[in-house]
């Protein structure tokens, strides 16, 4: 009897276990509060003999975080900045990368400015 009660339309109990599971899950952990942050633009992959120059210093996030496990710490963690790796001198306009996101905690709603310009200038050489 116990063994019917409990084998008995077992798909549909596992659906209903799953169910009751993922909606607990997103009561208790799927709340995320929006917030602003302002970050320093970076310049990733920079090459030895060039100077780069930015269009703009900071870049403004607006973020939704999963208040419960997001700490100071790792907003802090977060990073902006514009790969220049590979480019030669010029006038470039970039678009800008976040690195050391936790995806699952932290969801990008929007970056402002997407794109930067960045100017490459060759250091001059000097001799001995």
């Amino acid at each position: 009897m116990l063994k019917d009660l409990l084998l008995k339309d077992w798909q549909y109990k596992l659906l209903a276990l799953f169910m009751g599971f993922s909606l607990w899950f997103i009561l208790n952990f799927g709340g995320k509060v929006p917030i602003s942050l302002e970050k320093s633009v970076e310049i990733f992959n920079p090459r030895d003999g060039y100077t780069y120059r930015l269009e703009r210093r900071k870049i403004k996030l607006k973020l939704k975080v999963m208040e419960r496990f997001a700490s100071e710490e790792m907003l802090e963690k977060i990073t902006v900045g514009v790969d220049v790796g590979g480019l030669s001198e010029g006038e470039y306009v970039l678009k800008v990368e976040v690195r050391n996101m936790p995806k699952f905690i932290v969801s990008m709603e929007k970056l402002e400015p997407e794109y930067v310009k960045v100017k490459v200038i060759k250091a001059p050489n000097r001799g001995p």
